[in-house]
């Protein structure tokens, strides 16, 4: 064999051997019922619940003929992770009573919780895939005072995580922040805008110990993107993902009527009817350096979904 071949064939050979790599580091995704965008190889996914832990039918509910509780919701939530298969996934209102009939569905599937602790339960939950990534560091921190935090159910989980196949490393911050309106109890705005600033904070923390990692925030923030709070991210250079999304951004204000009082509709009542003005659930991205690009975020508005929350689950597709 002549020494030319030799260094074709092997030329050859890294070129597919890279290639390997490259296909072997995509997400799980990639094989869901709802797949991973094109050129994308994360995929986020972030949902509040709704807390319905009560063990009774609410009187509207069984006008209309439906049934909220957590053992009849808990497997659709589990079916929707599974259709969508994300690396790593963020819920608000998490309580014990759900984790109870939800976890053990997608943890036979390889999905991790990532927060244990006998002493506190964490309604702000992270999960991850333990196929594609591995968890690097974690913290959970629930926002004080008690008067800005109903139930010890406003707070924050922040995770670095590790993918597999190709090391690269990300962070993310799943959080609910205070939920009235300053009408309702004065200083609220405020208060939220100080919850974000320990995010923030916490965010800096993270590429302190990591690097110059990208970090996504998710989560119900209780309040608009043009109010105090969110505008302090998008002044410190936080960019909302459906608005650098560079193949498609959804822009549905992503709620709708479902309560135990009101039963469910696809009706919103929200200030505005699209994300900018009316959403109250954001995923942002803080990434400086610009070496991430969100392909897809989308708003999942399945039918079925209006049966088990009102708010929308988000999807985020991104290139790491």
């Amino acid at each position: 064999m002549s020494g030319k071949l030799i260094v074709i064939l092997v030329s050859v050979s890294v070129l597919l051997a890279g290639a390997n790599v490259r296909m072997s580091a995509q997400s799980l995704a990639e094989h869901a019922k709802y797949k991973i965008a094109e050129g994308a190889d994360l995929r986020i996914l972030d949902d509040n619940i709704w807390d319905y832990s009560k063990d009774t039918i609410p009187p509207k509910w069984k006008e209309i003929g439906e049934d909220p509780r957590d053992f009849n919701r808990a497997p659709k939530f589990a079916g929707l992770v599974l259709d969508y298969m994300p690396d790593v996934f963020a819920l608000q209102e998490y309580s014990s009573h759900f984790h109870a009939e939800f976890y053990p569905r997608v943890q036979k599937k390889g999905y991790v919780i990532a927060w244990k602790s006998k002493k506190d339960w964490n309604n702000t939950p992270l999960f991850y895939n333990s196929a594609t990534v591995e968890l690097v560091d974690i913290n959970y921190n629930i926002y004080t005072p008690a008067r800005w935090c109903n139930h010890g159910s406003k707070s924050f989980t922040s995770a670095v995580f590790r993918r597999k196949l190709d090391g690269c490393v990300f962070g993310i911050v799943g959080t609910h922040l205070w939920w009235k309106g300053d009408s309702a109890q004065p200083g609220s705005t405020m208060a939220r805008a100080s919850q974000i600033r320990l995010v923030m904070a916490e965010v800096e923390i993270l590429r302190s110990k990591h690097g110059k990692i990208p970090v996504f925030v998710v989560g119900d923030m209780n309040c608009e993107e043009n109010t105090i709070p969110i505008q302090q991210m998008i002044q410190e250079g936080y960019a909302p993902c459906y608005k650098i999304a560079t193949v498609y951004g959804d822009t549905h204000n992503g709620h709708h009527i479902c309560s135990p009082t009101e039963g469910f509709s696809l009706k919103s009542n929200r200030k505005g009817p699209d994300r900018e003005t009316g959403a109250i659930d954001h995923c942002m991205l803080y990434d400086p350096e610009k070496n991430v690009e969100v392909k897809v975020f989308d708003c999942i508005m399945s039918e079925y979904i209006a049966r088990l929350t009102d708010h929308y689950p988000n999807i985020i597709d991104a290139r790491l």
